[in-house]
Order: C-alpha cells, then sequence, then structure tokens
C-alpha cells in the first residue's frame, strides 16, 4: 500500500493532522476503524469524521477526495458490484433462505490503488472484516467515480445493473423496487 504524507493545507488534511494523522496509512487505520453508519448528510464526507461513522462510500470518498488534496492520483474511487450471497455475508443465510434466488447484486465502494510498480489493488476501508477478501471473488462490474458521484451516481449504476439482472431472470416475477425494497432489508441486516 502506498503512503504519502498529508501536507495539504486543504480542508480534509487539516481535519486528519488535527486528529494527529499525518499520512495516508495512518488515515487509512483511523477511517477503517470507525463503525458502519449513514451520515446525517450524504454531501459532507468531512462528517465521517467529526460523526465517528461512516458507510463504504462516504468512507471511501473522504480517502480518496484526501489523496487528491495532496496531489497523488494513484488512488481511484471504484464503485463495484458483486453478487452478495450466504457465501459473501454468512449473516444474510435466513435472509436469502426464502427467496427466489440465491445472490442478489450490490454494489459497494472501495480503492483501487496504484502501488511503485504500477500494478492496481484493491482495498476496502469500510470496517476491520476485510470484506474484500470475502467479495473480490464475486465482483461482476467496476467502475471508476468521482467522490461526488457516491451521493447520486453509485445508485445508477446499481439500480441499473438490478434491472438488467431481473430482466435476464423473468422467472423471479420482481420488480425493480420490490428488489431494492429486499436489498435494503439485507443491508440493514448487515
Amino acid at each position: 500500500m502506498i503512503n504519502f504524507q498529508l501536507t495539504s493545507e486543504e480542508n480534509k488534511s487539516s481535519l486528519f493532522r488535527n486528529l494527529g494523522i499525518n499520512d495516508f496509512q495512518s488515515a487509512c487505520a483511523y477511517i477503517e476503524a470507525l463503525p458502519y453508519g449513514r451520515n446525517s448528510n450524504r454531501e459532507d464526507f468531512s462528517l465521517v469524521i467529526t460523526e465517528q461513522k461512516g458507510t463504504c462510500s462516504s468512507k471511501h470518498a473522504l480517502l480518496t477526495e484526501l489523496a487528491e488534496e495532496n496531489a497523488v492520483a494513484d488512488v481511484e474511487l471504484i464503485a463495484g458490484i458483486f453478487l452478495m450471497s450466504p457465501e459473501t455475508h454468512p449473516q444474510l443465510t435466513e435472509f436469502f433462505a426464502d427467496k427466489p434466488y440465491t445472490s442478489l447484486p450490490e454494489c459497494h465502494c472501495y480503492l483501487m490503488v496504484r502501488d511503485a510498480s504500477r500494478t492496481k489493488r484493491r482495498y476496502d476501508f469500510t470496517d476491520t472484516t476485510n470484506a474484500m477478501e470475502r467479495i473480490a471473488a464475486k465482483i461482476v462490474r467496476e467502475q471508476r467515480i468521482e467522490p461526488n458521484q457516491v451521493r447520486d451516481w453509485k445508485v445508477v449504476i446499481h439500480k441499473d445493473y438490478l434491472q438488467r439482472w431481473l430482466n435476464r431472470q423473468p422467472e423471479l416475477n420482481l420488480t425493480l423496487d420490490e428488489v431494492w425494497a429486499q436489498r435494503e432489508a439485507a443491508i440493514a441486516l448487515l
């Protein structure tokens, strides 16, 4: 994993330095240790620090902005679609037990970081469970996005994929709204 000093005088870098965090790897470790939770305003990623929680979207958007503030282009924000199932999330075994499908496309944000050898690697700082190990083999689509796109575009990407997934499986006889509601129920269980 690359590392760099937080030398920018811009907002995000200053917030981290005020916490005594002076480099990117320490910032990632700090964010990873914060609990999962939606912030009060999806527009303001600094709330991850002030509210002491964040989602995959807000946490990784904040880290991407931090890299941008420090002129590091080797950190990309990725919206990846993976097939969520009891295999990727064992705590959802009961949820899937009565569904007409065995997996459900879910959108997850994480970082793609280019190291010194120019090799790209995925990193997930959503929490300390290292979900990337469980979901990497189930990723079916990845798209680089800008931090501000997690607010709306991530949902567009996700719903578009879900609709195409439903179109390929008409036997499910479900609408996009029904699947989205079922997905929200699964996320609530996590």
